[in-house]
């Protein structure tokens, strides 16, 4: 089969198109016939080794934790799926491996494709779906009526959080720029700050939550607009302890999880519409080079995913 791996951390000039074999399934794993792969910034914080001291991998590495396509194999312990079913998945990011013809993931790293989308557009929710949904209902207490701030709130999680925020009763806050504000606003977002402006924080106040997307000193700032008490979760790295311990916060990283019982609610929301997904970029799988590069670069136009259609 066809993949992208890498031999070594670098730029993309060291990812390689390759022929390997089909990988074997362990007794609770399934193997997954790839529709589609997904392209995640962390794939290539993977590929140039800037998360080697919490990820280290071993080479040769297959990149992609995200995918839509169809089991074509099950072990013998897993008693949810069949072959035939059509799936949605998030590997974990030890493993990877979606840039590839096939894929053997464990069978509570799937979920089965929500029918009201095709598998191009499905390809993009399992890693949006999850980590919004695990910061904002595993990682705080937030309640209906509170309020939450998405820092970062343009891309896919962002999109993602303000319509689960919304569903949940919350008044939710995002900052962005450009097209993203028009966008947000028809997702039902309350009130959006404009980021390129350079006193924007100063009209973020007494927030519940705050989800940060972004980091560094985005989310330095960000500790002031929490009330006491408040939490803040974040994608990018753990909230400084010393700076929650000075303005009585809560505060930790999420850890994005794929978990079909619990996301029950949300996959219920995207099946009666509740939930809208952007239209993904398609690629061909050939052009993963171009396709990483243009997330990179923050060029893409929306979320990429590479088609293995014609592989």
């Amino acid at each position: 089969m066809q993949a992208v791996q890498i031999n070594k951390y670098g730029d993309n000039s060291v990812l390689e198109q390759v022929d390997i074999p089909i990988p074997k399934i362990l007794p609770d794993q399934v193997l997954v016939k790839v529709k589609y792969a997904s392209v995640n910034p962390v794939d290539y914080k993977i590929r140039s080794g800037f998360m080697a001291s919490v990820l280290p991998k071993s080479f040769p590495f297959t990149l992609g934790w995200e995918a839509s396509g169809i089991i074509t194999d099950t072990g013998h312990d897993v008693l949810n799926y069949k072959t035939g079913d059509e799936i949605i998945l998030m590997s974990n990011f030890i493993q990877g491996g979606t840039y590839a013809e096939y894929v053997a993931v464990n069978a509570g790293e799937i979920m089965l494709k929500p029918t009201s989308l095709d598998f191009a557009n499905a390809a993009v929710i399992p890693f949006s779906l999850g980590t919004a949904y695990t910061a904002l209902l595993m990682d705080t207490q937030i309640m209906p009526g509170q309020k939450l701030l998405i820092l970062g709130a343009g891309g896919a999680v962002g999109r993602m959080a303000i319509q689960i925020a919304k569903n949940l009763g919350l008044e939710v806050t995002g900052t962005a720029k450009g097209n993203d504000i028009q966008e947000l606003l028809s997702l039902g977002v309350d009130h959006v700050v404009d980021y390129t402006k350079a006193d924007y924080f100063d009209a973020l106040n007494d927030f519940d939550v705050v989800l940060d997307l972004v980091g560094g000193e985005t989310q330095a700032k960000s500790f002031k607009t929490l009330r006491k008490g408040g939490t803040i979760v974040s994608t990018t790295q753990p909230p400084d302890i010393g700076e929650l311990q000075h303005y009585g916060l809560n505060g930790k990283m999420t850890r994005t999880k794929c978990d079909p019982e619990k996301f029950a609610v949300p996959l219920q929301w995207l099946e009666e519409g509740k939930i809208k997904v952007k239209k993904p970029q398609i690629m061909n799988f050939g052009s993963a080079k171009e396709a990483l590069a243009l997330v990179e670069n923050r060029e893409a136009k929306s979320k990429i995913v590479l088609s293995l259609k014609y592989l």
